[in-house]
């Protein structure tokens, strides 16, 4: 079943439906065996509980808040009270349960929404193929039955399939180098990255401070902008599409668009065709300090280092051999960087930011495909050389709007029943309200 915030809301105020009717679809959905992969924790008894509770205070006519009683997914690195937070590890089963709600969860609590369930994810969350040796494998909805199924993209891939299915309305992820937007490409959703500010960090599980950012998953843009606003502060407002023509659309062409995959390649080109069609004045640019770098193949990253700072006592310790063996190599990528290639690299990316900002100015929004692959093959990522050599290119064109620290959202433009791919756009810092208005208007043409 696919979901809808706007149409739920309202169906639960005319009494077309019920929270619990709700619920029961979603713990259906997770009755399976994709489900026991999306989740790492559901709360069955609770969720049931809080629906009924729910469902008696809107019959008797009580004022409630305006997503009382709808199901949402959460990643394993939120914290909620009384819970251990396990960031997809095991490392961390025996750490004290956290004594409040994140602050995020607690903002949509307050809306209303009621947790169904902690969603699998990357150990840790440091790769994009959202593979878990612990928890097992989500699996992308594409091709789930030949050989063993195709990567649901990380690293918040539970919370990905977790919508892709009808386990839940909606959900929330993070992203540090595409972890909302690579899943959500891959399992034919839509996907945030906000400014990395935008959002609370308390009682979120870091991996790199400089760049984690809370971001929604969902089936719309509307459901997108919706929980953004909550997750920000605000009382869940969507945004009302800006005009699509003459909407100024650049495409950074080099790096981005080379060794796409004929899919990727055909949806995109073709989406950008209807974009055209439609008023949409679409420019090839090239931007040279980003070919220069290509920041997502950069081995002493920003991310690394301060990754390996949080970890580092765990892995040398008795607990290392606990760790994904392939998460702990990308985690020990960070123990050379100096302190000064640390320094240099904060030095670079703010210059580039601004060098960046000042050539694309005179866009409203730059577009590229989410990922150049579509979802790999889990019995091909059988060795750790092969999984980061994936790994790298499922997240070179996410990664740098991470880099730059921009809002982009990714839209399915693929057809039904072909293999999914992602359209992104990107905006401007600190102009998330904007890229979802932007975002709202091409959604229709996007999709096609």
């Amino acid at each position: 079943m696919t979901f809808y915030l706007s149409d739920l809301s309202q169906k639960l105020a005319d009494g077309k439906c019920t929270s619990r009717e709700l619920v029961e679809t979603c713990l259906a959905a997770i009755d399976s065996e994709d489900g026991r992969r999306a989740f790492i924790e559901t709360y069955e008894t609770r969720v049931r509980d809080e629906a009924d509770f729910i469902d008696v205070q809107r019959k008797a006519g009580r004022k409630l808040p305006p997503f009382a009683g709808i199901p949402l997914s959460i990643k394993d690195l939120y914290d909620v009270a009384g819970e251990v937070t396990r960031a997809g590890s095991t490392v961390l089963a025996d750490a004290a349960p956290a004594t409040a709600d994140s602050e995020v969860v607690a903002r949509l609590k307050r809306a209303g929404f009621i947790l169904i369930g902690r969603a699998n994810m990357t150990e840790f969350a440091f790769s994009g193929l959202g593979m878990n040796p612990h928890y097992g494998n989500p699996r992308s909805p594409f091709e789930r039955d030949i050989n063993g199924g195709r990567v649901a993209g990380g690293s918040s891939s539970g919370s990905a399939v977790s919508v892709s299915d009808g386990m839940a309305a909606v959900t929330i992820g993070s992203d540090t180098g595409g972890s909302t937007r690579a899943p959500a490409a891959y399992c034919g959703i839509v996907g945030l990255k906000p400014t990395t500010t935008r959002m609370p960090g308390a009682g979120i599980y870091p991996l790199s401070t400089s760049f984690d950012a809370a971001g929604p998953m969902s089936n719309s843009v509307e459901c997108a902008a919706i929980m953004d606003s909550i997750m920000a502060g605000g009382t869940g407002q969507a945004e009302s599409p800006l005009p699509l023509a003459n909407m100024r659309i650049a495409v950074p062409v080099g790096y981005l668009t080379d060794g796409l995959d004929d899919a990727v390649a055909k949806g995109f080109d073709a989406a950008l065709k209807r974009l055209a069609a439609a008023g949409a004045v679409i420019s090839d640019i090239r931007i040279n300090i980003l070919e220069e770098l290509r920041p997502a193949n950069n081995p002493k990253s920003i991310v690394a280092a301060e990754a390996f700072a949080l970890h580092r006592e765990r892995l040398s310790g008795d607990q290392g051999d606990a760790y994904d063996p392939y998460i702990a190599t990308r985690i020990r990528s960070g123990a050379n960087i100096s302190a000064a290639d640390y320094i240099d690299q904060l030095t670079m990316r703010a210059k580039t930011k601004s060098i960046v900002q000042q050539q694309t100015r005179p866009y409203d929004a730059l577009a590229m495909p989410t990922s150049p692959l579509v979802p790999p093959r889990i019995c091909d990522l059988d060795t750790i050389e092969k999984m980061t050599k994936t790994n790298g290119m499922i997240l070179r064109n996410t990664a740098l709007a991470n880099y730059l620290d921009r809002p982009t959202i990714t839209i399915p433009c693929h057809r039904a029943g072909e293999a999914p791919v992602g359209f992104s756009l990107m905006g401007s810092h600190k102009h998330d309200r904007l890229l979802l208005a932007l975002a709202a208007a091409a959604e229709p043409v996007i999709r096609g």
